[in-house]
């Protein structure tokens, strides 16, 4: 045994040092036919300082290399969509006419309740310092009309929360025919109540026209009062924002315009009485607000509107936004691409979901939560009560609060991502102010309503110009008293018969991935896909071709030395 042992010893030495250089000269025969620009000086044999050269070289070519590919794959893993102008025009015949919403600023008739009068008895009260003189009735028709009109007093009665008469308070003082007469598409219609049905908005009662009846926007547990969303030319639904109309019908539901221009316009003449109107419920000002909206989106008057004034004819062009999504992006998490399809957001009280009116119940459930009650305007099941005058400021200051946290979650989220971009570390002090920002977050819900991926919107532009309507009506109807009356007119047509549509897709596709990665490879240092397969041969097939034919490393180092040295 003890003679044997340093023969098998120098056998493994013998046999390691074959092996590494059989791998060595494996590897220059690889460098010499390899199809990667500057990699066969490495199978050289040149001097060190040329092999530095080159390794210097390479490796600076290649870190280089590594480090665009990185940036690609970064910009497309923070925004993998982008938005663009689609190839195509789209005509206005395949998307809704807006709905329109008017709001009377006059939301009383003065012979049934005068909110002017009863301010004047509250504050002659407290000036004189003698007991409010007010009925109970009185009392809390008050506080029903504080949750519409803009100046209040308080009065001695109290209301955390209203019953359902308070629906029916407000549509039996509403001012009526408010319509004198509209059109259109050049054709009247008769009567316009039929068109302009009753809603309930945060402005009280208003109406509206083109929207999709309340069976089509609400849930079955959502309750309503009366006849207010009730559309009586209802048909089946054949329209959605995904893929517009399913049909060619020329009555369609909801309505649509098939050409632009004024003669094909919504021409509404209204009408308001001199006996309606209140100065003080909406400081003093008088006229409607108008709100153009896609038919299945809940308008909120208080806050989007613009102004038709009294005695003045307004005329609206309107121009149509519309945002479509390709069918690739579906595949991208929501959060990725910054949007909803409609099946996968569910909402609680709406059939549709659009970033309004998840906005709007998102709002609701905060309400109720804080508040234990919901506003008059908002959605609720059976069993839900309407808040009271008493609970306006906790709503007020419960909206106020989940806009200011949406804005802090919205800011926070573009701070994360511009400093995942420059790859910054953050400091004690943002980690302290984040801190913050998430304890503030964790009281409030997070809505999570981000826009409907195929979206669409009205924009817009309106004139107006003083209407001696009086000079009209003084030759056409001359025993109508125009003293006891105010009119308004407002026009809202088509500008164009097509429109720029919007459109989200991939930033990048696998094509132009692929195209981006296996280029920026190529042009630094010559790889493509045969470099690949060049790897593999001389990895798998040469290899065992090599010993197939020469045998084993012996044999092949003597090949390999031999076929070196020839050269």
């Amino acid at each position: 045994m003890t003679l044997t042992e340093p023969v098998t010893n120098n056998e493994n030495v013998e046999s390691r040092r074959i092996f590494c250089k059989s791998i060595r000269y494996y590897f220059r025969e690889y460098a010499t036919c390899s199809s990667i620009h500057g990699f066969r000086y490495f199978g050289e044999k040149r001097t060190y300082l040329e092999r530095i050269w080159w390794f210097i070289v390479f490796s600076t070519v290649f870190a280089i290399c590594v480090y665009q590919i990185k940036e690609v794959y970064h910009k497309w893993e923070i925004s993998p969509v982008i938005v663009s102008f689609d190839t195509s025009e789209t005509p206005i015949h395949s998307i809704p006419f807006p709905a329109v919403t008017i709001c009377p600023e006059s939301k009383s008739n003065q012979s049934l309740y005068n909110h002017t009068d009863i301010i004047v008895k509250i504050q002659e009260a407290k000036r004189r310092n003698l007991d409010l003189n007010l009925t109970d009735a009185q009392q809390t028709h008050a506080l029903y009309m504080s949750m519409i009109c803009d100046i209040n007093k308080r009065v001695g009665k109290t209301m955390h929360t209203f019953p359902e008469d308070f629906y029916t308070f407000l549509d039996e003082v509403n001012s009526k025919n408010i319509f004198r007469s509209c059109s259109w598409m050049g054709e009247q219609l008769s009567p316009c109540e039929d068109y302009f049905i009753p809603i309930i908005t945060d402005e009280g009662i208003c109406y509206t026209f083109n929207m999709l009846d309340r069976e089509d926007l609400f849930r079955d547990t959502v309750i309503h009062h009366s006849n207010f969303l009730i559309n009586p030319y209802r048909q089946k639904l054949t329209w959605n924002l995904d893929k517009g109309y399913l049909d060619y019908k020329t009555n369609s539901y909801p309505k649509r315009a098939k050409f632009p221009g004024v003669n094909n316009a919504l021409e509404v003449t209204m009408v308001t009485h001199k006996n309606d109107m209140d100065p003080l419920c909406k400081n003093s000002l008088q006229g409607f607000r108008v709100v153009l909206h896609i038919p299945l989106r809940i308008p909120r008057p208080k806050n989007q509107y613009f102004r038709v004034p009294l005695n003045e004819a307004v005329l609206g062009q309107i121009q149509p936004q519309m945002m479509s999504t390709s069918e690739a992006v579906q595949v991208y998490h929501p959060k990725r691409r910054q949007c909803y399809f409609p099946n996968e957001r569910y909402l609680k009280y709406f059939k549709i979901y659009t970033q309004n009116n998840c906005q709007l119940e998102c709002l609701t459930n905060f309400t109720l939560d804080r508040c234990n009650c919901v506003n008059f305007f908002m959605p609720r099941e059976n069993g839900t009560v309407i808040c009271g005058a008493s609970r306006k400021p906790c709503m007020i200051l419960v909206e106020k609060f989940l806009q200011v946290t949406d804005l802090v979650r919205s800011i926070d989220e573009l701070v994360k991502s511009k400093s995942k971009s420059k790859s910054a570390n953050k400091t004690e002090s943002i980690e302290e102010q984040n801190r913050n920002k998430r304890q503030a977050n964790d009281k409030a819900p997070h809505c999570d309503c981000m826009p409907i991926c195929s979206d669409l919107s009205y924009a817009v532009e309106t004139s107006q110009v003083k209407w001696d309507w009086k000079e009209k009506f003084s030759v056409l109807h001359p025993r109508t008293n125009t003293e006891k009356m105010h009119m308004s007119k407002l026009v809202l047509y088509f500008r164009q018969s097509q429109f720029v549509t919007s459109k989200r897709h991939e930033l990048y596709g696998p094509t132009d991935f692929l195209a981006n990665f296996g280029g920026l490879l190529g042009l630094f240092t010559g790889f493509s896909v045969l470099s690949i397969m060049e790897i593999i041969y001389f990895l798998t097939i040469r290899l065992c071709c090599n010993v197939s034919l020469y045998g084993r490393c012996t044999v092949m180092v003597t090949f390999l030395t031999g076929t070196s040295d020839s050269k």
